[in-house]
């Protein structure tokens, strides 16, 4: 069975109390945001939502040290430069064979 509205919100603030406590950040994994204990008591501090959204909430919010989710978000950076190199990478390689085939096109036109 799932938990009423009183029990998830005491969870909620559970955690930002955990969160305050330890020094840490709530990290809210499928808005993939980050908020400071201060900052989620603003904007989640008088919410107004059914059973059903708030038990869905509380399994995305996860307390983390904030260092280490630096490192993560360093880390995902990373991961889309290298993305982003390779797909630039892909379309110099196309221009390239396709300014190959053009020059090649116009020398046969101008053999003719």
């Amino acid at each position: 069975m799932g938990m009423n509205e009183e029990e998830g919100f005491q969870r909620l603030w559970q955690i930002y109390d955990e969160a305050k406590r330890s020094n840490s950040f709530i990290y809210d994994k499928s808005k993939k945001m980050w908020y400071t204990p201060e900052h989620f008591k603003e904007k989640y501090g008088n919410i107004k939502a059914t059973e059903s959204y708030i038990a869905g909430f509380l399994e995305d919010l996860v307390v983390r040290d904030p260092v280490a989710g630096l490192h993560s978000g360093q880390k995902q950076l990373v991961e889309k430069i290298d993305k982003l190199r390779a797909e630039i990478a892909e379309e110099l390689r196309k221009l390239s064979e396709l300014n190959k085939r053009d020059f090649k096109s116009d020398q046969d036109k101008q053999k003719e």
